[in-house]
């Protein structure tokens, strides 16, 4: 007899064993690849760091570091208005995207548009607080100035 399945999925209730396997690999691969980027981006192999930061945002779009890395390599492209839509993208994808957040509002503030960069944070610092996380209400601080 088969595996009980989610009817709205069609995916088993319970992972075969091999499901577990297969998930310590992807996070080693996510891992490697993401080392490789980074590795790419302190030779200023730019381009190269894009496409990695790229394939691994295909592999894991629910992971916000390559969304935080490629938008990074389009701002050193001076890809601005691209980088700005891959944070907002990552702000979508990434939930609750807070480092995203961030990053697209320095962007923001750069280009001067402070009255967006300005809801852009509050709004991180809220999902920060909401979130309870003190890692990231100490991310928001920093960014905002404060003590």
């Amino acid at each position: 007899m088969d595996a009980p399945t989610d009817v709205a999925t069609f995916r088993p209730l319970v992972p075969p064993p091999a499901a577990a396997a297969d998930d310590a690999r992807r996070a080693r691969a996510l891992e490697a690849l993401y080392a490789a980027g980074h590795w790419l981006l302190s030779r200023e192999r730019v381009t190269d760091a894009a496409a990695v930061f790229r394939g691994m945002a295909v592999l894991a779009p629910d992971d916000e570091r390559p969304w935080l890395a490629l938008g990074a390599c389009h701002e050193a492209l001076k890809q601005t208005q691209l980088a700005l839509d891959i944070y907002g993208t990552s702000q979508v994808l990434t939930r609750p995207g807070v480092r995203s957040r961030l990053a697209r509002a320095r962007l923001l503030e750069g280009l001067g548009r402070e009255d967006e960069a300005d809801e852009v944070r509050v709004t991180a610092e809220e999902l920060a607080d909401a979130l309870g996380d003190p890692t990231l209400i100490a991310l928001v601080s920093a960014e905002r100035g404060a003590p």
